[in-house]
């Protein structure tokens, strides 16, 4: 009995550590801050010629000599769908989708330029969310039954022009607060009837934690067509501390129920940190072409910063364990237009092609990263101080496999296609 008490042991410790091991580090960075940025492919360093300039390039707010008010949100609803390899025994045959979610990022800008070269302003918009929430059943719950990150930052920001407008400089702190849910299930063999069972359900609450970081950019405009723009957000690491609660889940056999108990930690408080990644975007911007204005980003990711992730138990630290992520730095490409067709109206197109930091070994059901496809169209109409931004945006994930490399021993493919559509209001003064 005390050998199968010890294989009980390292079962279920792995089981309830897988949660919180694989959670973080994924590719879950978010740029829908901006409804005319959104609906030019995120290209808008350059650009920058919204309060949205606060998330994308600080320094284009000194080119905004009117005082405005900006608000509104991104509505996301994803369709994912996992198939198990054929040469696992454990995932042959299997299925899974995402339950039916409908995700809100809202966001909201203020500016006012003071003097001739020089505009405050401040943002509230989320930098960082996920949230991968499987049907039931579902064969992946001993891996990841659901994981919802939440970010929101507050952002001052400051830009100063020279003179004649073509050089800007500006930047700000960036207040962000975290929070981290996740939930999944345990299992052991039962060795009394020879079958894989549920032992346990985990579920780990994080706090709201806070940090401060910064965000600071440059706009040149070499001629009065041609603009170059740069801007750097700051990497944070985040230390979270929550609560893992662990529930036991009878399976009829007494005995067997018995050994579990033994094995499963108490509810107590765990810690972590978190290291998010720097955002560098290299941007051109042209309106060479009369009525068009098109620009290209570059923008690299430094997810190299997270290399691993210690999970600390506190009242019980032989759970306490060290998981090797081992990210790597992507790079996105981003190229949008936007067209004056009247004094009015004006209509917006974008594409983006986006490189996953997930090495095969750690694609999962907590993230199935992949590199994506996006295309995006929008309009902008304007009636005195009034604007209203509209974008729909389309996001397709390649198809991802984990190609029977899974660290966590669950092996398939997974299709993802998100859509995504942006509403913002304005109020120019």
């Amino acid at each position: 009995m005390r050998a199968t008490s010890s294989r009980f042991r390292l079962l279920i410790s792995l089981s309830l550590l897988t949660i919180t091991a694989s959670a973080f580090g994924s590719g879950f960075a978010l740029f829908e801050s901006g409804a005319k940025a959104v609906a030019m492919g995120g290209a808008f360093a350059a650009t920058a010629d919204d309060p949205s300039a606060i998330f994308y390039n600080p320094a284009g707010l000194a080119q905004q000599r009117r005082g405005e008010l900006l608000f509104g949100g991104t509505v996301i609803n994803f369709q994912n769908q996992f198939t198990g390899d054929p040469n696992d025994l454990f995932t042959a045959g299997t299925t899974g989708k995402y339950r039916a979610h409908t995700f809100i990022v809202p966001n909201a800008y203020a500016t006012m330029p003071l003097g001739g070269n020089i505009t405050v302003g401040v943002g509230v918009f989320s930098p960082f969310g996920l949230r991968t929430n499987w049907q039931t059943p579902w064969a992946g719950r001993f891996v990841s039954a659901d994981a919802n990150i939440k970010t929101v930052s507050l952002e001052p920001a400051i830009a100063w022009q020279t003179a004649d407008g073509r050089f800007a400089i500006g930047g700000g702190p960036e207040f962000r607060r975290s929070r981290v849910i996740l939930a999944r299930n345990s299992g052991a063999l039962n060795p009394f009837n020879g079958r894989y069972a549920d032992v346990a359900s985990s579920y780990l609450s994080g706090d709201w934690k806070n940090k401060m970081g910064w965000n600071a950019g440059v706009l040149f405009k070499p001629t009065p067509k041609w603009r170059v723009g740069v801007s750097y957000r700051a990497p944070m690491t985040v230390d979270f501390h929550g609560t893992a609660t662990v529930t036991q889940i009878p399976s009829g056999n007494p005995q067997f129920d018995a050994i579990v108990a033994t094995q499963l930690p108490p509810t107590q408080p765990v810690t972590t940190s978190v290291a998010f990644p720097d955002f560098l975007y290299l941007a051109v911007a042209t309106s060479a072409i009369e009525k068009w204005d098109i620009e290209a980003d570059i923008v690299r990711n430094s997810w190299n910063r997270f290399k691993r992730l210690t999970v600390n138990f506190v009242n019980t630290p032989q759970f306490s364990f060290t998981r090797e992520e081992d990210w790597k730095s992507t790079f996105s490409y981003r190229l949008g237009a936007n067209r004056i067709v009247t004094p009015d109206w004006d209509v917006r197109l974008g594409a983006l092609y986006d490189h996953n930091p997930e090495p095969t070994e750690v694609v999962g059901p907590l993230l199935p990263d992949s590199d994506r496809i996006g295309a995006s169209f929008g309009v902008g109409y304007r009636r005195g101080p009034f604007l209203v931004d509209l974008t729909e945006f389309m996001l397709h994930f390649k198809q991802r496999s984990t190609q029977m490399r899974s660290s966590d021993n669950f092996n398939g493919k997974y299709k993802t296609d998100a859509n995504l559509i942006t509403l913002e209001f304005g109020y120019r003064f």
